[in-house]
């Protein structure tokens, strides 16, 4: 009995271990291929974020790169549920010296959004 009980439990570490290094487990976890998790677009008041990572988003960081070699506009959502939508006014980005962005300025030239999930994986998606 005992010689089939540690028999037992060796192949359950073992079915345990092959099931934790499947490539299946990171995509559950987050991890996509070649499909975008965060998606940002430019709305008439600002930019729009869609959650499509599947799970809730934490510090979710906007930029508002310019092309001038001056520091981005910035705006900060502080979290995202999964499948939910929310926008980041342009009247409340700023530069990293408190300049607020006027929706008159000079056009940006690419939108950065980094966040991160409630496991600690890490996004970042750049939009033209």
């Amino acid at each position: 009995m005992i010689r089939q009980t540690s028999s037992s439990l060796f192949a359950l570490a073992l079915i345990g271990q092959l099931a934790c290094s499947n490539a299946a487990v990171d995509k559950a976890v987050g991890t996509t291929s070649g499909v975008s998790t965060i998606v940002s677009a430019r709305t008439e008041r600002g930019i729009e974020i869609e959650n499509r990572a599947g799970r809730p988003l934490l510090n979710i960081r906007v930029e508002i790169e310019r092309g001038d070699n001056a520091a981005p506009f910035v705006y900060t959502l502080p979290t995202l549920d999964t499948c939910a939508k929310g926008e980041a006014p342009f009247a409340e980005f700023r530069a990293d010296d408190g300049t607020l962005m006027e929706s008159g300025s000079a056009a940006g030239k690419k939108i950065k959004t980094t966040a991160r999930d409630t496991l600690g994986n890490r996004y970042e998606v750049t939009t033209p």
